[in-house]
């Protein structure tokens, strides 16, 4: 198993398990902030963050200012987000305020950057993997660094605050270990 068809499988599962935690949640669980903590997020705000990071990643930064899956979509609009954030560096206020009011819709964009994802993952040239790329604001990094460090490690550490989100409203775990 090469490195990049390793990043393919575990963004595989990532996703998955990201989709088998929203699954079961009703729009005011989406929305819960855990134990009201005041620097808390909420699980909607979580996975938003998450699926725009991939998509800027995969789309914008690796394939090299490719318009991402939420600008062809015009998702912002859709959605009634920003239309440029990803909520980076948000204050948590702005992030708790954040609401989602078409969770059908938004999955539909989170499906589509899966996909995007995975279509471009399955035929990657390899040689661009080693190439520099700026990730804002963490500095430039090799290509597979970005897609290893910001989309695998960053979407497993959402997906662990999803699962304590869970926990702290009462539901059970969504993620077999």
């Amino acid at each position: 198993m090469t490195l990049v068809e390793f990043i393919q499988a575990e963004l595989k599962r990532l996703h998955a398990m990201l989709d088998r935690g929203v699954a079961d949640l009703t729009p005011e669980q989406w929305h819960a902030i855990p134990g009201g903590s005041p620097a808390a997020n909420h699980i909607a705000f979580e996975l938003w963050h998450y699926a725009r990071t991939e998509d800027n990643i995969v789309r914008f930064i690796l394939q090299e200012r490719r318009p991402t899956v939420w600008m062809e979509g015009g998702w912002a609009e859709r959605l009634g987000l920003p239309p440029v954030t990803q909520g980076t560096g948000m204050p948590a206020a702005d992030a708790q305020a954040m609401r989602i009011t078409d969770i059908g819709a938004f999955r539909e964009y989170v499906q589509q950057v899966w996909r995007s994802t995975s279509a471009w993952l399955a035929n990657p040239d390899e040689s661009t993997f080693n190439r520099p790329v700026l990730v804002k604001p963490l500095g430039e990094m090799p290509a597979i660094r970005a897609l290893g460090q910001v989309c695998m490690t960053h979407g497993f550490t959402h997906l662990g605050e999803l699962e304590l989100s869970r926990t702290l409203l009462g539901l059970k775990p969504a993620i077999g270990v």
